[in-house]
């Protein structure tokens, strides 16, 4: 800033007007000084360059914005601000594709492509190249959810986008405090003018002006401006009558004005910008710290969704194996002459039947992982094999309405509502004071010359002071724009409050669907870990005794404990997102700045291999900060 202001200096030197010492000591030096003074102008354009490269870099702006990222998180108690961006996007493409009217298009015609066909479509070749598919998709290195997760909240692209919008909103924030800091401008201009004069003699003239000002505004309305304006012209003028003549003109004038409401405008309305833009901030500070909660819950509901159907893919693998036995016994019964040949083939074809399905369960998981990968901006083309380890949350003891009122008071977005309420009264205010009359003071002090533009003088004196003030009364005379707007406020100022009301009616009811599903998906764990044991049960009684049963009650046994499992391992899920629903919408959700949850006291968290408490293979060891449970 230091060499900013010296270089302005250094730059009205140039440019001012002034009587070198060498006149004012009666030398003649009239060579001397048109060469100075000639330096003076031409150097004025390559300082005045140096003065714009002097303002403040795009480092100090970053710098600005970090700090108030920082101050936004800590001032809503959120863990982590947005990361400082590191690498700004460039302009890449050429000039010659950025003008390109019609680029290219690459669109060929079905003749100069090509198509195979497969040589057969024998079930079993056909079964073979599945089976090729699901070793590839089984394949790569693992990934556990700690890691996707973290590589989510670091390399995300939604992640990133919610932490541009905050950074939006933080430039828009530091452009409206620049508004209101000194707003200071210097301009040349070279000017030439060529006209009839009096007298029939032509005139013309050249010139450079230098205005150098200031403006700030006034933090209870108004404005005051001061500038500062050199000029340097040459006049040359005189063809008719063989008459030439010049003459030269050096100016300095300094202009200092403002200008207050009193009514219409005064008062805070006058900073209406810089408050929006300040609470704007809080609301994107609190807009962040909901998507960081709500992503961490997709991700693990995609996590969940991915354990989950490769449970199911298990099952069906186990499921195929106990088929595969059951066609190989049949099969081996028919030759000895002690069974049918249909059973034998029932056997078969539901084996078949089955490996087909798992073949479908492979795509679908394939397909589900990679879609996962989108989610958390993994490498698609990086294959990777999903830990089948996750958490297990003890579900919490809950009570309607004190998870209503947990709600009503701790959820971000239902504050941030609530103060945009404020912000449309805020708004009908503003409105019903553009009713008032304009009744405004200014003033302006002027140095200089009041008949002419151009007078012969160093700097401007006392002398030459022209001062004027004035009070302006403008009645409201017309105000139906501003009566319309008034009521435009008070309508969208109404509708946000019906806003407001269902928006917190739809939260309650959020969060008593959160409660009863808790329940009811721990009523549905409990019967399909019931019917797991009880499709086991048969299964066994069945393989002690399996020539008392038809092979269509080994086949619905077989059916029923795939069934039974796939089942428990969906209202596993079920209970987890419940539990995790009901966090995130009674807004105790925390995330820390790890991207893992942080427990709540009270809270146990286990972890499972099989999508079920009471894992016999999970880890023994539980998170419990303390014997209060959560609310």
């Amino acid at each position: 800033m230091g060499l900013r202001v010296i270089l302005l200096v250094f730059s009205w030197f140039l440019t001012a007007p002034w009587v070198p010492v060498w006149q004012v000591c009666a030398f003649n030096a009239e060579g001397l000084v048109r060469t100075i003074n000639t330096m003076r102008f031409v150097l004025a354009v390559p300082v005045m360059m140096c003065v714009v490269g002097c303002s403040p870099d795009f480092h100090t702006i970053d710098r600005h914005v970090n700090e108030m990222l920082l101050e936004g998180a800590e001032g809503i108690n959120a863990p982590v601000p947005p990361r400082p961006v590191e690498r700004w996007a460039e302009v890449t493409a050429s000039e010659e594709a950025m003008n390109d009217k019609h680029p290219s298009t690459f669109n060929p015609p079905a003749e100069s492509m090509e198509w195979e066909s497969i040589a057969s479509i024998e079930a079993q070749e056909v079964l073979a190249r599945l089976r090729g598919y699901e070793v590839a998709a089984d394949a790569g290195n693992e990934l556990s959810f700690d890691e996707a997760v973290s590589w989510a909240f670091e390399h995300g692209r939604e992640y990133r986008f919610a932490e541009e919008d905050y950074l939006l909103a933080c430039l828009r924030l530091v452009l409206e405090l620049h508004d209101w800091t000194p707003q200071i401008a210097d301009e040349i201009a070279l000017q030439y003018e060529h006209e009839d004069g009096d007298n029939d003699f032509l005139q013309s003239s050249k010139g450079l002006i230098n205005t150098f000002s200031a403006s700030q505004q006034l933090p209870w309305g108004g404005e005051v401006t001061a500038s500062y304006v050199a000029t340097f012209a040459h006049e040359v003028y005189g063809t008719a009558a063989n008459q030439t003549g010049s003459s030269t003109t050096r100016v300095g004038q300094f202009f200092l004005g403002g200008h207050i409401p009193l009514l219409r405008g005064a008062g805070m309305i006058a900073q209406e910008g810089i408050i929006q833009a300040e609470r704007e901030l809080v609301y994107a500070a609190r807009g962040f710290e909901e998507f960081r909660r709500s992503f961490w819950f997709r991700i693990v509901r995609s996590w969940l969704g991915l354990l989950v159907q490769r449970q199911q893919l298990d099952n069906a693998l186990e499921a195929a194996a106990l088929l595969d036995r059951l066609a190989e016994r049949r099969r081996a019964l028919y030759e000895a002459g002690r069974a049918r040949l249909y059973d034998a083939a029932e056997a078969e074809n539901r084996a078949l039947q089955e490996r087909s399905r798992v073949a479908g369960l492979w795509e679908s998981y394939r397909l589900s992982v990679d879609r996962f990968k989108l989610l958390i901006n993994w490498p698609v083309d990086d294959p990777v094999r999903i830990d089948t380890k996750t958490f297990a949350i003890d579900p919490p003891v809950t009570n309607l309405d004190t998870a209503v009122e947990v709600a009503m008071a701790q959820r971000l977005d239902l504050q941030s509502d609530r103060d945009r309420l404020v912000d449309r009264q805020r708004g009908v205010r503003n409105a019903l004071n553009g009713l008032l009359p304009d009744l405004n003071l200014g003033g302006q002090v002027r140095f200089g010359s009041n008949d002419t533009y151009y007078y012969d003088a160093v700097l401007p004196s006392m002398e030459d002071m022209n001062a004027e003030a004035s009070l302006t009364l403008g009645l409201p005379l017309d105000r139906e724009a501003e009566r319309i707007a008034v009521r435009q406020a008070q309508v969208v100022l109404e509708r946000d409050r019906r806003e407001y009301r269902k928006l917190k009616d739809e939260a309650t009811l959020e969060v008593r669907s959160a409660v009863r599903d808790i329940d009811a998906n721990l009523f549905s764990l409990d019967i399909q870990k019931r019917n797991v044991d009880i499709a086991r049960m048969n299964i066994e009684s069945i393989n002690a005794d399996p020539d008392s049963y038809t092979v269509l009650d080994q086949l619905s046994s077989i059916q029923s404990l795939q069934q039974a499992q796939n089942g428990r391992a969906r209202a596993f899920q079920s209970v987890q997102e419940s539990i995790l629903q009901y966090l995130l919408a009674t807004g105790q959700m925390r995330i820390d700045s790890d991207a893992t949850l942080e427990p709540l006291p009270g809270m146990v968290i286990s972890t499972t291999h099989s999508l079920s408490y009471n894992d016999p293979t999970s880890d023994s060891s539980s998170v419990q900060t303390n014997d209060t449970q959560v609310h």
